[in-house]
């Protein structure tokens, strides 16, 4: 009986072991056991994965790269071979990719930042890669890159990673205001209890008109529901100077106004709140 057990166990150990030698990224264990279980047996679903993610490791990113071979590798990796890889290693698909990432990242260092094709750059390759120091130096590179939405939010990434909320409370606001689909679409991915709360919060009492860009309104609304993120977005920098960014700027100032006695301006800009956004004013007078 044991042996009929190890008879059909013997699949699991040649998987093992290719899954074992791509860990190790050693090419010359990982081909020899791919053959074998090709040979021994040719249905094993996970054959085509362990295949291709050893012929992945044979094949090393060039360095330099032209740019049409860095778009097909970058293709590649984030398509065929992501997926693969997460077919073997499943939650630990991440740490077998980092050095893929991290490689091409390396090949395409100088690489300007393009708005017409953002991936194409070393900063989200090495966000992917988790080498979140390394990628924050890559976007401070790029010239105004605190006022463009790509490097903005790979900024927000990369200072999460390293500091937590109150790294990223100030740029995220310029992102909301500047690019708020894209804001919004990032905020999940950042993991944070305290900014997915402050989310839920907006998501389930602003009354805005709908649509993604409501998430510009985020700001202004985080700050009546809790007074003291104001230190945060203080050095939150101009943005386009759009009606939302305008709205947590006079928030700003009515916190501020209202532990210096100013009842003049105070009264001043609750007016100017309550005509630009008559229920964000509604939400302020509540808790005064």
């Amino acid at each position: 009986m044991q042996l009929d057990i190890f008879e059909h166990s013997r699949d699991v150990v040649l998987r093992n072991a290719a899954m074992d030698a791509l860990r190790e990224r050693d090419t010359g264990a990982c081909a020899q056991a791919v053959a074998t279980l090709a040979a021994e047996y040719s249905t094993d679903p996970l054959l085509p994965a362990l295949g291709l993610l050893c012929e992945k490791l044979r094949s090393p990113t060039p360095n330099p790269i032209s740019r049409e071979a860095a778009i097909a590798i970058l293709q590649e990796t984030r398509d065929t071979i992501a997926a693969a890889a997460h077919n073997v290693f499943g939650r630990a698909a991440q740490e077998w990719l980092s050095p893929l990432w991290a490689e091409l990242a390396a090949a395409i260092a100088k690489y300007p930042f393009d708005s017409g094709n953002e991936s194409l750059h070393s900063a989200p390759l090495l966000l992917h890669a988790g080498r979140w120091a390394d990628a924050a130096g890559r976007i401070e590179s790029i010239d105004s890159w605190r006022r463009q939405p790509a490097p903005l939010a790979w900024m927000i990434e990369a200072r999460c990673r390293l500091g937590g909320f109150d790294a990223i409370w100030p740029l995220l606001a310029e992102l909301a205001w500047m690019a708020p689909r894209r804001a919004q679409a990032l905020t999940p991915r950042l993991e944070l209890p305290a900014l997915d709360r402050l989310v839920r919060g907006f998501d389930a009492e602003f009354e805005g008109e709908g649509s993604p860009d409501d998430f510009s309104w985020l700001p202004a609304w985080a700050l009546i529901a809790d007074g003291r993120l104001a230190e945060g977005l203080r050095l939150a920098q101009d943005s386009a100077h759009t009606l939302p960014e305008s709205c947590a700027r006079v928030v700003l100032g009515l916190l501020a106004l209202e532990h210096q006695g100013r009842h003049v301006e105070l009264v001043e800009n609750r007016r100017r709140l309550r005509d630009a956004h008559p229920s964000l004013f509604e939400r302020y007078m509540q808790d005064r």
